[in-house]
């Protein structure tokens, strides 16, 4: 067994000394989630890091660290449940702790991962402090251990020391803000060098945080006896290390992505870089050399008559372009080492993931090989401020700054909330051949909170808190809303949803009425009892007048929509006298409400049959007729009857009878049940908003299914922006489920914030509108990805303005049954049973 002895000597706020006497400042850089299909957002960003690297040759030296940090799932439990409401308290508090164990059972050690930069400031001497020990010494970088112990440095080295570092710090510090790179401080760089130490192991972030200590560190003990592994052991637990070093890349290193591939393996992995730059007398005096045994080779291989090879021919090719580049422009050679480390609980989990390692990169034309004898070598090389020695040469990787732009540092596929409730996992837009496969492929769950992005979370793009989810039939657009339904009614949040196809109610009868789900899952079922069912159907005659604008809505608002209302059945263009008729009798019957009486809109049809112009009272005769026995008595009605309620906490309506036209109907084919129809959703559309403006301090959520049909009329449209705008000056989020993005296209450009988050489900007629909408590039790639996602996958769009491919999932299985949205047959069920 060995115990190491890093390089560290002390830690003073993010500067790390080495007994050698090199100073190391370290950064995090915040990492940034990019879609890897948008081909030129990611050649932008890896130009970006190919310039930051040529920026900072100069300092010799650099660590690029990726390390899988605690995810820390319970606490962030713990904060979301602040947000449950007082009545649905018990039962949000158990489904928090479920995900929680469905997702530790699923993942194991939950993880996020944290990208870390060290640079070796560029003094290549440490000149010691007057006071320290009389301005005697100067310490260069082959400073040894013993003499750091004879000068007094064993214990303490004092603050003054780092301070004749700060300006050049601060000079590598504004290089690196330009990749959102921030300082860590003290604790935070004591933890990364502690890391390396219980790496897979468990331990409390914020305990080792708390209780950091620089002299605790390396308080593990490594045992390099088992073969091709080390395990270590520490106070609280041990666990099994294993490094795979990336050995061989194409002569092209284009789309490499080493960090940004390695999330993708199914177990967390850790990354480190180790980089030295090589002086350019010394890069051009190697080219030569090889450039002359090249031409040896080739001149060997004419003399005896046979062809040259073509690993010379491309060779010699690759060295005259270096050695251009290296003349004509700031281009230096970088030699690094890369590994990527492996952890298992046992040898052989540990040891089956390496291998699982070598194989993933060999698909992508990179070679990974696992040491067999240099693991101890190779955890010492990787601790921070270790740099290259002449010892590591057999796993040296020579290539320009380029070469390391290529690795895409620091980018991620995060998307959604970091504090919210599951609703699926980010696929990295693979292909998979089923639902269940693309599940078991991510280790990167999705959270949503639905009352975030209007509280100005630091580095939202959008600060509306509507959401949009769209998509064909059969997608699994329903299924996503009822699932975000579900969540929100579980928050201090009043909820209202809007259900024209009737469905909601037949799926949650039928678990409240299911034996097993009762005795089960009680807390579940007495949730779903709170759900307070209103079916409007016209042929009930209490129903009638409850989306009556003159009950529910004040005076001033109620004019503008009965005209919405009746315009859908009667056209007013070029009859003046029955329009302006038609208008006099609404300020009437309104005129009368103030005044205490009790009336409806169907007054209006009233005083126009009663009107003394002929034209005037055929026009409310023919208006009576089309009132009558049909759906817009719900709109239409003599006051007598109570509108509808918004108290409720809970609430879902549904509408019975009710003949929705299709999304790609034009408004010319529209049958006069289809007309009537569409009043009936503009009247919902009116109390939608009037839901969600009583009071400034409650939050409210509205979910308008089949929402297509309030924008497909000019009116309906005026009813959404007016709805939209309630969510920016009240807490109140509206989510559009319609069939088509093409309903949110339709907004001027400068408005297209009024979607905070957006869920974009395959609609195989618009995917160039989809991908426009979701920040994605209209690319064939782009559009074959959307023609190959599965029923229950979707793009995602956060309120930073984050896009990525999703997998939506419910971990319930009691919920299952209020999300469906198709009952599937027998045959149907047969169908899936063969091979």
């Amino acid at each position: 067994m060995a115990k190491l002895k890093p390089a560290i000597k002390t830690i003073r706020n993010n500067m790390l000394l080495t007994r050698m006497g090199d100073v190391f400042a370290y950064y995090r850089i915040k990492s940034e989630s990019i879609p890897i299909q948008n081909k030129k957002v990611v050649e932008n960003y890896k130009r970006k890091w190919r310039m930051f690297f040529e920026e900072v040759t100069e300092y010799e030296d650099f660590h690029l660290k990726m390390y899988p940090q605690e995810f820390r799932l319970r606490e962030r439990f713990n904060d979301l449940s602040l947000d449950l409401s007082k009545d649905s308290e018990d039962v949000g508090t158990y489904y928090l702790g479920e995900t929680e164990n469905i997702l530790t059972s699923r993942l194991g050690n939950m993880t996020k991962n944290d990208f870390i930069i060290g640079i070796k400031l560029k003094n290549a001497f440490v000149k010691l402090d007057e006071g320290l020990k009389e301005n005697a010494f100067s310490i260069f970088s082959n400073v040894t251990d013993a003499f750091v112990n004879l000068i007094g440095w064993e214990q303490n080295v004092p603050a003054s020391f780092f301070e004749q570092f700060e300006e050049m710090e601060d000079t590598v510090y504004k290089v690196v803000a330009g990749v959102n790179g921030s300082r860590l401080d003290e604790q935070e760089l004591i933890y990364v060098n502690r890391y390396d130490f219980i790496r897979g192991l468990n331990h409390d972030v914020a305990e080792e945080m708390e209780n950091g200590n620089f002299k605790a560190i390396t308080n593990t003990i490594i045992d390099p006896g088992e073969s091709s592994c080390l395990k270590l052991s520490s106070e609280q637990d041990e666990g099994y290390l294993t490094f795979v070093v990336i050995d061989e890349f194409p002569d092209n290193m284009a789309e490499s992505d080493i960090f940004y591939e390695a999330q993708s393996l199914p177990f967390e992995v850790g990354i480190d870089y180790k980089i030295q730059a090589e002086g350019k007398s010394k890069t051009k005096l190697k080219l030569n050399l090889k450039g002359k045994e090249l031409k040896e080779s080739a001149n060997e291989q004419a003399m005896t008559g046979d062809s040259i090879d073509s690993s010379v021919v491309d060779s010699h090719y690759l060295i005259r372009d270096l050695q251009d580049k290296i003349k004509s422009h700031d281009v230096s050679m970088m030699n690094w080492l890369a590994t990527i480390a492996v952890t298992g609980r046992d040898k052989k989990e540990c040891l089956t993931r390496a291998k699982q390692v070598v194989r993933y990169f060999k698909q992508l034309n990179i070679i990974c090989r696992v040491p067999t004898a240099d693991q101890l070598s190779l955890f010492y090389r990787m601790l921070p401020a270790e740099k290259l020695e002449a010892t590591d040469r057999n796993w040296l990787q020579p290539t320009t700054q380029n070469g390391l732009g290529e690795s895409l540092f620091g980018v991620n596929s995060d998307i959604g909330s970091k504090i919210g409730f599951f609703i699926g996992w980010v696929d990295r837009f693979n292909k998979h051949k089923d639902l269940e496969s693309a599940k078991m492929a991510s280790r990167d769950p999705v959270f949503f909170h639905p009352m975030l992005a209007n509280q100005n979370i630091k580095g939202s793009k959008y600060r509306s808190p509507h959401v949009l989810i769209t998509g064909d039939t059969g997608g699994g657009k329903s299924y996503l809303a009822k699932l975000l339904f579900i969540y929100v009614t579980l928050l201090y949040i009043k909820a209202l949803y809007i259900d024209p196809k009737k469905e909601f109610r037949k799926w949650i009868d039928k678990i409240i009425n299911d034996s097993i789900i009762k005795r089960d899952y009680p807390l579940f079922v007495e949730h779903l009892k709170k759900f307070k069912f209103i079916t409007l159907d016209f042929e009930e005659k209490d129903n009638w007048g409850a989306l009556d604008p003159v009950a529910f809505l004040p005076s001033h608002q109620a004019k503008e929509l009965i005209q919405d209302i009746f315009s859908e059945v009667y056209d007013f263009k070029g009859k003046d006298e029955i329009h302006t008729a038609f208008l006099r009798a609404i300020s009437e019957v309104l005129e009368r409400k103030q005044k205490g009486e009790q009336v409806g809109s169907m007054h209006i049809i009233d005083i126009m049959k009663d009107s003394k112009e002929s034209s005037v009272a055929k026009a409310g005769d023919f208006l009576y007729e089309v009132v009558s026995d049909s759906i817009l008595k719900l709109c239409i009605h003599d006051g007598s009857n109570a509108a509808l309620s918004l108290n409720d906490r809970i609430s879902i309506i549904e509408i019975e009878n009710i003949d929705l036209p299709e999304a790609t109907a034009s408004v010319d084919t529209y049958t006069n049940s289809q007309m009537k129809s569409n009043a009936i959703m503009l009247a919902l559309g009116k109390y939608c908003e009037l839901f969600g403006k009583q009071d400034k301090d409650e939050k409210t959520a509205e979910f308008i299914d089949e929402a297509w049909v309030i924008v497909s009329s000019r009116q309906g449209k005026k009813v959404e922006k007016s709805m939209k705008r309630v969510g920016r000056s009240y807490n109140n989020a509206l989510y559009f489920i319609s069939q088509s993005t093409k309903d949110a296209l339709r907004e001027k450009e400068n408005e297209t914030g009024n979607f905070g988050v957006s869920f974009a489900f395959d609609e195989e007629n618009e995917r160039t509108d989809i991908l426009k909408w979701m920040n994605m590039e209209p690319s064939e790639e782009n559009i074959e990805m959307l023609d190959n996602m599965l029923q229950g996958q979707c793009l995602m769009k956060d309120v930073f303005g984050r896009t990525s491919k999703i997998t939506v999932e419910c971990l319930f299985e009691e919920w299952e049954g209020a999300l469906e949205t198709v009952n599937k047959s027998a045959v149907a069920y047969a169908e899936e049973k063969y091979l």
